[in-house]
């Protein structure tokens, strides 16, 4: 199926890694050229875009960035357009977690999960609208959320949890502001995917790690580029009819919730 990203512009938060750089390659496949933004570690992020500019022949920029911080949300914008001149597509996929007993979370960690999920994806949404809707762009924002938002049996999250549950309000949410100006906004909700935690956990705790394994109906654990091919389909015209939809991409997690 062609999706139509060639030469298309897509602006990736913590697109140096894990998921972030399964969804990245995706789109390089696609022909799309890529605004990669990353935290920390300059060396590691260019080194990814370089091999994606010369294994795909496409344009790829890394710009550091707190998505949490305004101005460093606009500078990354900055760069995409001076670097490519357009924007069309969207993808929220930069966050953390951690694990704290409820009783000990302190003011300032709260706040500081909030900003790195929550308002990190609200700011870079708000800042993309504001540069596509008065100039009548079309433009897709897909948002990667977590099953924590709906189930979460794991202690010591509740930050996290509460901040993911508030990215799927705000995807449904920006779909209703949004879809009217031709932003077509979605999300994704994964499960267990491969990257540096659970590669770490499967060769130090492989009896852990096949624990979680059978807690998956589907009885493997996701690669980040199984998250990119939906991403990069609901961000193109073949999937038009979606309009704040979260796709279950968990193998099966959240069956019977």
């Amino acid at each position: 199926m062609e999706l139509g990203h060639s030469e298309k512009t897509v602006i990736v938060t913590g697109g140096a890694k894990g998921i972030g750089a399964g969804i990245c390659e995706v789109f390089a496949k696609e022909g799309a050229n890529l605004v990669i933004n990353y935290h920390s570690n300059p060396e590691s992020a260019n080194a990814f875009g370089n091999f994606l500019k010369d294994k795909y022949g496409i344009g790829a920029i890394c710009v550091q960035g707190d998505i949490g911080n305004e101005d460093d949300v606009v500078r990354i914008y900055d760069e995409a357009e001076k670097g490519f001149g357009r924007l069309d597509v969207l993808v929220n996929n930069a966050g953390r977690g951690y694990s704290t007993d409820f009783w000990n979370i302190s003011l300032e960690v709260w706040n500081q999960h909030l900003n790195d999920n929550l308002t990190g994806q609200f700011l870079m949404s708000r800042e993309f609208a504001r540069r596509m809707v008065p100039h009548n762009r079309r433009g897709w924002i897909v948002n990667i959320l977590s099953k924590a938002s709906i189930s979460s049996t794991t202690k010591g999250r509740v930050c996290y949890v509460c901040n993911k549950a508030g990215e799927v309000g705000l995807t449904h949410a920006m779909a209703v502001d949004l879809t009217e100006y031709g932003i077509h906004v979605n999300g994704v909700m994964p499960g267990f995917v491969l990257g540096s935690n659970l590669e770490k956990q499967r060769d130090n705790q492989p009896e852990v790690y096949e624990k979680r394994i059978q807690r998956v109906p589907l009885k493997r654990i996701g690669k980040p580029w199984e998250i990119g091919n939906m991403v990069a389909f609901l961000a193109s015209e073949q999937c038009e009819l979606a309009v704040g939809t979260v796709v279950d991409m968990t193998g099966g997690l959240l069956l019977g919730f």
